[in-house]
Order: C-alpha cells, then structure tokens, then sequence
C-alpha cells in the first residue's frame, strides 16, 4: 500500500474508535464533565483540583463548582483529544490526497470535503457542551459524525478498490444497486430512530429523580415503539439480500460483507434486546452504538462495491 492508502484507512479506523469513545461520554453521563469549550473548567488543562479552578471565571460562564467531577471530567477530556487526533489525521489524508486531484480528482474532493465535515463536527460539540447537551444538537452531532465515517470510508474505497476482487454477474449488479442502496437508507433510518430513543433516557442519565435505571425505558413512549418495530423490516430487508446474494451464486468479497452485514444485525437486535429488558447495562449501550457504526460502514460498502462493479463492467471494451 503507498502512504495515502495507510492514512485513509488509519483514519478510517481511528474514526470509528472516536465513535466508540463517544458513545462512552454519552453512558457516562459526561458530556458536561468539561462545562465549557474549547476549555475545560476555565483550563486548556483539566485542573487536578478545584482549587485550581479560577471562579470568577465559572462565574462568567454560569458553572456551578459543585458539577466539578474528575472522572467525567477526564472522559470528555478525552473524548476532545481524540477528536483533535482524527482532525490531524483528517488533514493529512487531504494534504496525502493532493496528488490524485488529476488521476482521481474524487479522492481529492472526498478528502477535502471529510476536512469541512472534520470541522463542522468539531465545531458541533463545541455546541452541544455550550446547549447544555440539547437533544437536538446531539442527534446532529451523530449524525454528522456517520457522515464523516461513510466519506472517509469512500475515499479509502477509491484508493484499495484495485485490490478488492468484483465477482458479480452482469445480470444482477443493477439489482444489487437498488437492494443495497434500499437497505442502508433503512439502516440509517434506524440508526435515527435509535438517536431519539437515546436522547430521550439522556435526560434519566443526567439525573434521573429517583427513578430507577431498568424503568427507563417504559417512559421512553411511542418513538421507542417505532424503533424495535422498525427492527423487523431491517431484518427483513437484510434476509432478502442475503437471499438475493446467494440465489446467484455471488461469492468472493461481496458475499462476505453481505454475511457480515447480518452478523451485526443480529448482534444489534441482541444488544437491543439486553438494553430493553436488562436494565440498560453501560457495555451494551456502548457496544450498541459501536456496531451500528460498524453496520453503516458494511452497508454502506455494498453500495460503493455494487456501484464500481457497474463501472467496471460498462467500461470493459466489448
């Protein structure tokens, strides 16, 4: 592999572990254990006391000191390190991209716009911190955060896909384009549908008046029925793909990530299930939203995958 391709996919790689720190913040109720941004407590380094913290400054800004936690604090700190390393990392995969702006000017677009996008969800958390985590702006946060994977995962396509080896059959590819097009629009769907459900046990998170943790999840209301309900036409949707795959003998790559596709999806359910009558235990909700990073990655893959097929085959002389 030359440089860019290692970059795309360290890149690609560290995003998703960003996604897995996040998801970390979120169940530990730490989204606020630094109140400000881009500070933390008035500091560009977390204090190792509250007496290092300046409180006129808290003063200004509205803080209450007795929000002050050095484990979420730590968390969220966290959090933004990794941030600011994937932002480095963003830009390096544009500066590595440059040299494809006539070979292959989409990398080079791919790359600049994951550099805009890099940015607008830096800038988003900035957001949620100073909104007091407001509901909206998280669920724009995640989902500016799957963008960003899925433009990173396209750049790395383009630049690895000579090494991945295509087996569809002329007769079929068109079909898989619609399928495989139709059933990330439905997982990115659920995926929103699981943002509501989050946002609404967040505020249970942040204090949850004396309820108990495994009762959350019956004052969640109508959107959580929609989002286990939805649940069946995934499954649907991923088994007739499945089915479609097999039925033409399609194997190789493209056959594998179809199988991986309906792994995660079970696992999904699974974990679902575990959060819905559990308890909502914090590895599982953890493990939830990793996989479903990991669901949007596969799936997206099929379209990209589907797509370069017709490419390859309407391009072929003869």
């Amino acid at each position: 592999m030359n440089t860019f391709q290692k970059t795309a996919i360290i890149t690609l790689i560290a995003t998703l572990i960003l996604i897995a720190v996040g998801s970390l913040v979120r169940v530990s109720g730490a989204g606020l254990g630094c109140p400000d941004w881009p500070r933390c407590w008035g500091c560009w380094f977390p204090p190792s006391s509250i007496e290092e913290i300046d409180a006129g400054y808290l003063k200004e800004k509205g803080i209450s000191i007795e929000d002050f936690n050095p484990t979420k604090m730590w968390i969220e700190y966290i959090n933004r390190l990794v941030g600011v390393t994937i932002g480095l990392l963003v830009l390096a995969t544009f500066f590595r991209a440059l040299p494809y702006r006539q070979t292959e000017p989409r990398i080079f677009w791919g790359a600049l716009l994951a550099v805009f996008l890099v940015g607008f969800s830096g800038w988003l958390g900035g957001q949620v911190v100073q909104s007091g985590l407001k509901p909206g702006m998280i669920t724009l946060h995640m989902v500016s955060a799957m963008m960003l994977l899925c433009v990173l995962l396209y750049v790395t396509f383009l630049a690895v896909q000579s090494r991945v080896p295509l087996s569809i059959p002329n007769h079929i590819h068109r079909r898989l384009i619609h399928l495989s097009t139709l059933l990330f629009v439905i997982i990115a769907l659920q995926m929103l549908l699981g943002t509501q459900v989050r946002e609404a046990v967040d505020p249970y998170i942040k204090n949850n008046a004396g309820l108990d943790r495994s009762a959350w999840m019956t004052t969640i209301g109508w959107i959580d029925h929609i989002h286990r309900s939805f649940t069946w036409l995934v499954i649907a949707a991923v088994a007739f793909f499945v089915y479609t795959v097999y039925k033409h003998n399609i194997h190789g790559f493209f056959r594998t990530l179809t199988y991986t596709n309906i792994v995660l999806i079970i696992a999904q359910t699974i974990f679902g299930i575990l959060l819905a009558y559990g308890g909502l235990p914090h590895v599982f909700q953890v493990l939830h939203l990793f996989s479903a990073s990991l669901l949007i990655c596969a799936t997206f893959a099929l379209v990209l995958l589907s797509r370069q097929q017709v490419t390859d085959q309407t391009s072929t002389p003869g």
